[in-house]
């Protein structure tokens, strides 16, 4: 009877050999996983990466960060006494407005508006984050054919 209850069971020895194995083998992918995860994140926030791959792009966006970082070209007149009151003669004479306080409703209005444009910008970067992560994780067509 001793046996047969022998024989039911399998040897533990070889379930454990084959079980560190397996744990060995993950914890080695998983150390190549992370290692290419860095090297990943470190190219994506490489700046120089991004010109490389989307040239045009990067052209564009630079074009307009230099015209609204850049300020625009102050014209000068002349100040003499003559120059002014020639130009105080063309000028219509109005008496100014007079400049309400803002509401308390305006002010609400005002900053609701900002917040929500503030809000729009910040969902427009996040999803072209994911556009550019999702671009990302797929394969180009040359890497394709040098695994085919």
């Amino acid at each position: 009877m001793s046996t047969s209850h022998a024989t039911g069971t399998s040897d533990p020895l070889p379930q454990a050999d084959r079980l560190r194995q397996e744990m060995r083998t993950i914890r080695r992918e998983l150390g190549q996983n992370v290692e290419e995860l860095v090297e990943h994140a470190e190219k994506l926030m490489e700046w120089r990466y991004y010109v490389r791959r989307y040239p045009w792009a990067s052209l564009g966006i630079a074009a307009l960060l230099g015209y609204f970082i850049i300020p625009q070209r102050i014209v000068t007149l002349p100040t003499d006494d003559h120059t002014l009151s020639k130009l105080a003669d063309r000028l219509p004479i109005q008496p100014r407005p007079e400049r309400k306080k803002q509401s308390l409703l305006g002010w609400l209005v005002s900053m609701g508006t900002g917040m929500a444009l503030r809000a729009a910008g910040a969902y427009v970067t996040q999803q072209l984050g994911k556009a550019v992560a999702q671009q990302q994780s797929m394969p180009r067509p040359e890497e394709m054919h040098h695994h085919g």
